[in-house]
């Protein structure tokens, strides 16, 4: 049975920003805190008003006009930018009335606060919000992004009144569609600017279903070992291995350890520190997302309609350690990812996500029940009962799924895919030979052996996949 539907979506690319001048570095700063300045000058306005009680609401809205505002900051900002980011400080007003009102006719507990500056110790956050006419992206062999400025800034720089400034990006954008406001933010920390660019596409729904998937639900194990494994009611499996990220990771952390054992009395932390931490973050959030994003495709496909999810914490109580801690609450940090997992299913697939315990999910034999003569050595999950030997996490996910739904479910049928290459640290076991395991590469979730692997490309730039003009907002 097939069916065919198609309706919008938006979904967010984020690349860097990586100027290699340092002026187009000083540029883009000067041009955030212009930005930035605007938001606290506004701000800073409307809260004196708010607070004095002889005055309206109009008189809040209007205790530094627009016009104000556009004569001051059009000369650096620009006429695009500058609009945008008082759209920007109309839309955190708005909302804050409109909590106020709930607050006032009894349906929010709590009386919300005035939007704050944008300030983190005591420094500005350099943050912009870009309307979709004043910019655009171009995806190549040579990727950019190219900024409109205000006059001020061009003549300061040396770029002709009628170019933008153009910057070199990277990055793997993953959707292709109509663009919309970009937010670009500067890490102080890192020193790296990331820009977030909403795009629009039209997503055609078309697949073709087994009756037999109507109704499939699927369990997601999360591990301590293993990122994830996943099992469905109608024999789909797979299990994500990512051992060398945590070994990077882990390395990170030892380093931020070094570093923060040599700095002085009475200092939590240095620049270095916090960049390492970003650094560390950053990558591994980037996996995590790249994952929930791969699960979702995959779960589309099986026609997989719910989805359980498993808990960590009686796992924690029962079987703690350091390592196992670093693991579960820095590294694979669960619960962001659990939080993604329902975020994006449930949001934006209508498939249900529902958290359940894991806890002895591994302790007894998936084909004959046994408890008392099973043992666990890292990958490897032996049954002395009936012999069976497999993959410990992937038996966990059989288990948790068993645990789950009514009625048995038959794992020895339809495999989806031939035994894959052996991929060294975790190889296939007896039991499990024909499940597809795959590794992060630092760009996507793949399946690659060991014997066969390769450093994987340079993905930051797509041939012949250029942006189009974007057109006003």
């Amino acid at each position: 049975m097939a069916a065919t539907t198609g309706e919008k979506r938006t979904r967010t690319n984020i690349f860097t920003l990586a100027p290699r001048e340092e002026w187009k570095k000083v540029c883009l700063i000067e041009l955030l805190d212009s930005a930035t300045a605007l938001v606290n000058i506004v701000t800073y306005h409307r809260c004196q008003a708010h607070f004095d009680d002889n005055q309206t609401r109009s008189d809040v809205w209007n205790a530094i006009t627009k016009t104000e505002i556009r004569n001051r900051f059009r000369p650096v900002l620009g006429r695009a930018i500058t609009d945008k980011m008082l759209d920007k400080c109309d839309e955190q007003w708005n909302a804050f009335f409109e909590q106020l009102d709930n607050y006032y006719d009894g349906e929010r507990d709590d009386k919300p606060g005035v939007p704050g500056y944008w300030k983190d110790d005591d420094k500005r956050v350099l943050k912009a919000c870009i309307r979709n006419d004043a910019y655009t992206v171009e995806w190549g062999e040579h990727s950019r992004i190219e900024l409109a400025l205000g006059s001020e800034l061009k003549e300061k720089y040396g770029i002709p009144l009628n170019k933008r400034i153009r910057v070199p990006i990277k990055g793997n954008p993953q959707y292709d569609g109509h663009g919309g406001r970009l937010e670009l933010v500067y890490d102080r920390s890192a020193e790296s600017f990331t820009a977030k660019q909403p795009v629009t596409f039209l997503h055609d729904t078309t697949r073709a279903t087994d009756s037999s998937d109507k109704g499939c639900v699927a369990a997601v194990d999360v591990g301590a070992n293993n990122f994830v494994a996943v099992t469905t009611t109608n024999g789909h499996q797979r299990v994500f291995h990512a051992r060398p990220l945590f070994d990077r990771f882990h390395h990170y952390t030892e380093r931020i350890g070094e570093l923060q054992s040599q700095l002085p009395a009475q200092t939590d932390s240095s620049r270095l520190v916090e960049k390492l931490y970003a650094k560390r973050t950053r990558h591994r959030n980037h996996a995590q997302d790249a994952l929930v994003r791969h699960l979702t495709r995959l779960f589309s496909e099986w026609g997989v309609e719910k989805v359980f999810v498993g808990k960590l914490d009686d796992v924690r109580e029962k079987h703690w350690s350091a390592t196992v801690n670093e693991k579960t609450d820095l590294f694979w940090a669960h619960g962001r990812f659990r939080r993604r997992m329902q975020t994006v299913l449930e949001g934006q697939c209508g498939i249900s996500v529902e958290e359940k315990s894991g806890a002895g999910t591994s302790s007894h034999c998936p084909r004959c029940d046994e408890e008392a003569h099973v043992s666990r050595n890292g990958d490897v999950f032996q049954c002395g009962g009936c012999g069976f030997e497999g993959h410990s996490d992937v038996v966990g996910s059989e288990n948790f799924l068993q645990s789950m739904v009514d009625g048995d479910v038959d794992f020895t049928g339809r495999r989806p895919m031939a035994r894959p290459v052996d991929s060294g640290r975790n190889g296939p076991e007896r039991g499990h030979q024909t499940v597809p395991r795959l590794e992060w590469d630092d760009h996507c979730w793949r399946q690659r052996g060991h014997a066969t692997k390769k450093e994987p490309t340079n993905q930051s730039t797509r041939k012949g996949n250029l942006a189009s003009e974007l057109g006003p907002a």
